[in-house]
């Protein structure tokens, strides 16, 4: 991420607290023109202790912080990978050959798994995810037709509530962690053109009317994120009472990471839910959203 970039992020992020540069100079502590300089991104050294208070005036969570920090040092994907030489083997520079590694892994897994890029598109899901997840025909026919159509935000945030209707309970816990990921796994690239096409897209009351509710909500509150992991405890309509752990297998390339997601259970009812749907569905996957390249519609 360059300076430009980076000043992009921190200009976003100051706004998702609704704080003027005068407010994010008072709270943290800093000086409000080195503010003004980062922001246009002017300011070439970064002191390390400006970095740090920026990330503890925006209230990052500690995975947060380590994105921020990184996005910092203006080292981009491209240089973050071993580049191959002889005598070296890599696959991190071939799109084609990771995005096929990752899927021959999703392939064998026997429990609901689905391969995220990093900005919570769905690239591919296991037949054994889309079982569970309950995703309506209609919203699959038409999601290559309509921005964020194969985004995690539109299942959990979208108008069609495929994911809400079912939940019984605790469905706010479920919303603000499907959130804290989303955020977490972009933060990098929110100066990106597809990303500031796909949050003016979840910003649209009528087909997102709880998006930004949850966005703002998650920046605010008081509560770290320090273990790449999730945990899910809820009652589901049809299911049950369901406990896994969303546990992550990252693979880093030149296009960002490739994140596969896969659900683990805790309980012995849920394994019995998984090995159903396993025994109906089988091994297969769906290819979803395109990778590297993205459509802007």
């Amino acid at each position: 991420m360059n300076r430009k970039d980076f000043g992009t992020l921190v200009s976003a992020l100051r706004q998702d607290l609704g704080w003027t540069q005068f407010q994010l100079a008072e709270y943290g502590e800093l000086d409000l023109a080195s503010i003004g300089l980062i922001e246009r991104g002017k300011k070439r050294h970064l002191d390390p202790e400006l970095l740090v208070k920026l990330a503890s005036a925006f209230q990052l969570t500690t995975l947060e912080r380590k994105e921020f920090l990184f996005a910092a040092t203006g080292i981009g994907d491209e240089d973050l990978v071993r580049q191959p030489r002889a005598g070296l083997s890599t696959d991190a520079v071939s799109a084609e050959k990771v995005l096929a590694k990752m899927i021959d892994l999703l392939e064998r897994l026997s429990v609901p798994a689905f391969l995220d890029d990093i900005y919570s598109d769905v690239v591919a899901a296991n037949l054994i995810a889309l079982a569970f997840m309950q995703v309506p025909a209609e919203m699959m026919a038409n999601a290559a037709d309509i921005p964020g159509g194969h985004n995690t935000m539109r299942l959990i945030f979208g108008k069609e509530m495929a994911v809400r209707s079912h939940i019984v309970g605790n469905w706010d816990q479920y919303a603000r962690t499907g959130m804290w990921t989303f955020r977490q796994g972009s933060l990098r690239y929110r100066a990106h053109p597809y990303f500031r096409y796909l949050l003016k897209a979840f910003r649209n009351p009528v087909e997102y009317p709880l998006f930004d509710r949850y966005w703002r909500m998650v920046s605010s509150v008081e509560m770290d994120h320090e273990a790449d992991y999730q945990e899910f405890s809820y009652e589901h309509d049809t299911m049950g009472h369901l406990d896994y752990i969303a546990s992550f297998i990252t693979s880093l390339t030149t296009y960002g990471e490739l994140v596969l997601v896969q659900y683990q259970p805790v309980s012995d009812h849920t394994k019995a839910i998984f090995d159903r749907m396993l025994a109906e569905n089988g091994h297969g996957v769906l290819r979803l959203a395109p990778w590297p390249d993205k459509k802007m519609i």
